[in-house]
């Protein structure tokens, strides 16, 4: 991800995520870059901490 710029960021891994995370801080971002650098950080953890199947699964499911 590097310096700021006008694409968005594809964060598919932890390290990925962990590294933008660390650049939006970094960085004294402002207005639409902003928001886009915010955006593809909650969009890729939301994606990394929800798996394939895990978002519907009940907690216990499993013991019955």
């Amino acid at each position: 991800m590097g310096t700021p710029s006008n694409s968005n960021p594809r964060l598919n891994t932890s390290q990925a995520l962990d590294q933008a995370v660390r650049n939006y801080r970094k960085h004294d971002l402002r207005g639409p870059e902003l928001f886009r650098q915010w955006k593809a950080i909650r969009d890729a953890s939301l994606a990394l901490e929800m798996g394939p199947g895990e978002g519907d699964r009940v907690a216990g499911d499993d013991s019955y």
